[in-house]
């Protein structure tokens, strides 16, 4: 069942007991009034508490029926309105009344509407009452042949705005604690979602690594007598080709934990943009199939935090490298800014789709119809927002069925190594050799 649908109904059924007690009360008082000043206010007052028992009764039933929460909420307004005419037409009824304090029972329609609709529900209701109270006034001076009571008039308002101001705001309170609580249940079970994603993406993507390390490592062990020197050094590479992608996961892993715990601490310190572009490049080598690299760098030093600006470098590549068929084209741009440095990552790929670029920065997200297969955490894209946020710089993102381009933007010093820039092509292996 919708939980607000559930909520709706249980509130009236909450409300279909009170009104039980009522019936019961007000059917103990009618018949307990010593005397009545005419037969009709007698017949009025069981007419009364019969269509509260009534109403009752085909609020219950009708409460059971209904599945749509709209249909509820009018099961609940006219309930609400049915009240407050009950309500009203009881004082109106024992105005006649020598001790007259069946007025303290209009009280309770401000008690209702905070019930229902908080602040605006009591407001309304103490209104109500105001409105209504006047009339009754003026008929109870009628009936006693007394002058208008303003004293008790201007009491029961006065007492009617108190009482709908605390429960108002009592209500207010109170759904707003309830909206919180809700919110942090919704965040917990989409943080126990991510944990169990999390487990299961990186125990796969951490069971291949280690079982080619394991492997290679076993095969030199016991072969090493009969493994030619390329052998044994095509092994020793794919081992620590292998070893440097676990390395890379487990420093993406390292840092959105100190992300998420608020724990990061960056250590910005002159770097050649260079030098960090040209590893990052390195890093992200073993994700290319046959990709046309482009490289466009300005020589340029920056004090920057060169480790961080690496992986958000090597992490935009290598999902361009993902999400890029073989033989197109993927560059890379580095220069300086009129505030620090601007890298651009582009690419010729089939474009992200408008649906999945409004979570493309969260944890765990992956574009899974256009990887190609490719394997991945689906922390890439979520490491190098949040880096480039603590960096106090900005991402813009550009797609469209032509490619994609990622434009980074970093807050730093920069000063020119030389004059001269440097613009390089670097071609798949296999386009090569064709």
């Amino acid at each position: 069942m919708n939980p607000g649908l559930k909520e709706l109904r249980e509130l009236e059924h909450r409300m279909t007991r009170i009104r039980l007690f009522a019936v019961l009360f007000g059917m103990l008082t009618v018949a307990l009034q010593p005397a009545y000043p005419d037969e009709e206010t007698l017949v009025a007052a069981w007419a009364t508490i019969g269509s509260l028992a009534l109403a009752t009764a085909i609020i219950w039933g009708a409460s059971g029926h209904v599945t749509t929460i709209r249909a509820h909420k009018q099961i609940a307004a006219a309930g609400f309105a049915f009240d407050a005419i009950v309500i009203m037409a009881l004082v109106w009824i024992y105005a006649f009344e020598s001790n007259y304090v069946i007025w303290a029972l209009l009280f309770v329609i401000p008690l209702e509407g905070a019930l229902r609709y908080r602040s605006t529900g009591a407001a309304a209701s103490a209104g109500l009452i105001a409105g209504f109270f006047l009339l009754q006034t003026l008929r109870r001076s009628a009936l006693i042949d007394e002058p208008f009571d303003s004293a008790t008039y201007v009491f029961v308002v006065a007492l009617a705005l108190l009482i709908a101001g605390v429960v108002g705001s009592m209500a207010e309170q109170w759904h707003a604690q309830s909206v919180a609580y809700e919110q942090q249940s919704l965040k917990l079970a989409e943080l126990d979602r991510l944990k169990d994603r999390f487990l299961a993406i990186t125990s796969h993507e951490i069971r291949g690594p280690l079982t080619a390390i394991i492997g290679g490592v076993d095969t030199v062990k016991k072969k090493l007598d009969r493994l030619t020197t390329e052998q044994r050094d095509r092994l020793l590479e794919m081992v620590s080709l292998q070893g440097r992608q676990l390395a890379r996961l487990v420093d993406d892993l390292l840092v959105t934990s100190q992300l998420q715990s608020g724990q990061l601490s960056l250590h910005p310190a002159p770097a050649d943009l260079e030098v960090t572009i040209s590893q990052a490049l390195e890093a992200a080598a073993s994700k290319r199939r046959q990709h046309n690299l482009e490289v466009f760098v300005e020589p340029i030093n920056c004090d920057i935090d060169a480790g961080r600006v690496e992986q958000i470098v090597r992490n935009l590549v290598e999902n361009a490298y993902k999400y890029t068929p073989e033989y197109t084209r993927v560059s890379l741009t580095a220069k300086a800014s009129n505030e620090g440095i601007t890298i651009t990552v582009a690419d010729d790929g089939p474009g992200i789709p408008p649906d999945e670029r409004g979570r493309l920065f969260e944890a765990f997200a992956r574009i899974t119809e256009q990887s190609g297969g490719q394997e991945g955490v689906g922390l890439g894209l979520y490491v190098v927002h949040q880096l480039v946020n603590s960096m106090r710089g900005h991402i813009d993102l550009t797609s469209s069925a032509r490619g994609t381009t990622f434009t980074v933007s970093i807050p730093c010093e920069t000063r020119p190594v030389r004059a001269e820039r440097r613009l390089g092509l670097i071609e798949g292996e296999k386009s090569a050799e064709a």
